[in-house]
């Protein structure tokens, strides 16, 4: 009897169990979790240049913060959230052992940010442990071989100084002379570096260029404006710090000049600038970097980055109460975080190795446009083309857009650096 129970238990259960299948359909694969994404950023926020960290750290904090609220990053079949983890650092030695930190310590994925001059030591980290470096190209070239390198130079702030130029004597066809200055590094002749630009420039755009430069630690500009003055400038173009270009608008102004005087970044503050230069009427002309996603003109910027430029924009003044620094979304900042998430989604992994696979030859679009990563001349790794390179000019007591020429291969940049 006990055993007819048994086995009519054992029958029943197994009709049952059989049912359950039928109902269930196929199997379900499993499901990703959401894993997280680290990515690790060197920036200066104490010394000389801790202007440029302090500014554009909570910038990018709010797009990864922005991206997490959207659901994350997905890439392939995986979904990452954003953290990001800033260290203070800005000479190669420090540098080297921020980058030392983030690896060993903090286990990040990437490296966007970096603007120094210490790429030589930070690969001697990066490399070998397959950790991806996105930066500028005036930290210089990676000594390692390509096939070994895992640098990207998603920011051409060397090449893109000319073409910063043009634009500026474009927006004042009256103008015809501009004078180039900043510090003069050692024995370093510009005069000689420079002339076959300055040759290009004179022959295809009309542009007279003059070369006036300046030691370390010059605060009196009133002898090298007192020279340009002699040599008929008009214009100035001055690759040096925001404190140099506000001194320098400063004692121009109280020369009884109203030259422009151009500079290469974005200008941090206009109350920071109006400090330095003394006054509004002497920081009048004052023209800079102006990226601005959805005030460029020449330069198409994909919708989801206009949408998410403007999210960064509102959010950030509804936290500090204030606008937030532009320069967050070109060079070191979200340019670079934006470029290394586009090759991320496009390979469907993190793995370094596919990564820069797709990077190399690959196009992305940005905060700044859409950019090519072109060949090996110049940096032993591919190089990013197709920067705005777009200016603005301080009118009154904002900055107002002044024109663009956007830069097209840096591959054959129009001055070779």
């Amino acid at each position: 009897m006990f055993n007819k129970y048994v086995k009519a238990v054992s029958i029943l259960i197994f009709i049952i169990l059989l049912a359950i299948t039928a109902c269930a359909g196929p199997a379900a694969q499993p499901v990703s979790g959401v894993k997280t994404l680290k990515i690790g950023s060197i920036m200066p926020f104490t010394g000389s240049a801790a202007l440029w960290g302090l500014n554009l750290r909570p910038g990018m904090e709010l797009y990864a913060q922005l991206i997490n609220e959207d659901g994350g990053l997905k890439v392939g079949n995986d979904t990452y959230k954003i953290e990001m983890i800033f260290l203070d650092a800005y000479g190669p030695a420090p540098a080297a052992s921020a980058a030392r930190n983030l690896i060993y310590d903090h286990n990040v994925n990437a490296i966007v940010g970096y603007f120094g001059l210490g790429i030589a030591a930070i690969t001697q980290v990066t490399n070998p442990e397959k950790v991806i470096l996105n930066m500028a190209t005036v930290g210089g070239m990676d000594p390692f071989p390509v096939d070994k390198s895992y640098v990207f130079y998603g920011f051409p702030v060397m090449e893109m100084t000319t073409n910063q130029a043009i634009a500026v004597m474009q927006a004042f066809p009256e103008y015809h002379t501009m004078a180039w200055t900043g510090m003069r590094s050692g024995d370093a002749t510009p005069e000689a570096m420079f002339a076959p630009t300055d040759e290009k420039l004179l022959k295809e755009f009309g542009i007279k260029s003059v070369r006036e430069y300046y030691p370390e630690g010059t605060t009196n500009f009133t002898p090298y404006l007192t020279k340009m003055a002699e040599k008929g400038v008009e214009v100035i173009y001055c690759v040096g710090t925001p404190l140099e270009v506000g001194l320098m608008a400063k004692q121009r102004w109280e020369m009884g000049y109203k030259w422009p005087i151009c500079m290469t970044a974005p200008g941090l503050d206009l109350n920071i600038m109006k400090g330095i230069a003394g006054s509004v009427e002497a920081m009048q002309n004052i023209v800079n970097d102006y990226p601005y996603p959805w005030k460029l003109k020449k330069t198409y910027v994909a919708p989801k980055y206009l949408d998410m430029a403007k999210r960064m924009w509102d959010r950030y003044q509804e936290i500090y109460h204030k606008e937030m620094f532009s320069g967050v979304y070109g060079g070191s900042a979200g340019l670079s975080m934006a470029q290394y998430f586009e090759a991320l989604e496009k390979a469907g992994t993190t793995d370094p190795d596919a990564v820069m696979k797709v990077i190399r030859g690959g196009t992305f679009d940005s905060f700044l446009g859409r950019y090519t990563l072109s060949g090996k001349k110049y940096y032993g790794s591919d190089v990013v083309f197709g920067h705005p390179c777009a200016m603005g000019i301080i009118k009154g007591n904002e900055t107002v857009y002044l024109g663009e020429y956007p830069l097209t291969n840096v591959d054959k940049p129009f001055a070779e650096f």
